[in-house]
């Protein structure tokens, strides 16, 4: 009897599975943005921001790489808190966001490092889509107020306009061609 029973225990032990905790997140716009900085003519540099941002993204914790988000904002919303200026910035010379309305970041692969995530990911704006690599640093999950879980975390990186084919103005001593954005992202646990 004792054998069957210890026989019982150690068959289970073998075919248990560990439960994958995986949890899907859609994003809270009213809480995550773009912004973005670019040099004006080596004088100053110009801050930005492109509110709106939309998606959800897949948080697997126990097999990161199955990780996952997909993003989006409308260029419109682009914001330097110049009128005049936001306006050419939604132009021919820019975003052109009658004909380019949407830029979109959608992951290819997750992998954990550290505190972190390094990101493999398609950037796509104003027609092109090009590769990027970043990392993104969680910050906390828990509660809020209302009882709702919530996950957030930003990255940090670089991309160069001309890539986009926003070529105005790049030539040496013009605006800058490379642009830094900071993608701040916080969720709701649905």
């Amino acid at each position: 009897m004792r054998l069957l029973l210890l026989f019982s225990l150690l068959s289970g032990v073998a075919f248990a599975q560990v439960k994958e905790e995986v949890h899907t997140y859609k994003v809270d716009a009213s809480h995550s943005s773009i912004v973005f900085k670019v040099s004006h003519m080596g004088f100053a540099n110009v801050y930005g921001m492109i509110p709106g941002l939309e998606g959800s993204f897949i948080v697997n914790e126990s097999k990161p790489e199955k990780s996952s988000f997909d993003v989006s904002v409308k260029a419109e919303n682009i914001n330097t808190h110049d009128k005049k200026r936001d306006e050419h910035l939604r132009g021919l010379d820019f975003f052109n966001v009658k004909q380019f309305p949407t830029i979109s970041l959608k992951s290819k692969s997750v992998k954990k490092s550290g505190d972190g995530y390094e990101v493999s990911a398609d950037l796509n704006m104003h027609g092109v889509t090009k590769p990027i690599g970043f990392t993104f640093r969680r910050f906390k999950t828990g509660k809020d107020p209302w009882g709702k879980i919530r996950t957030g975390g930003e990255a940090v990186f670089k991309i160069k306009r001309s890539d986009f084919n926003m070529t105005y103005m790049s030539k040496p001593g013009e605006l800058g061609d490379e642009v830094e954005l900071v993608v701040a992202i916080e969720g709701i646990q649905q």
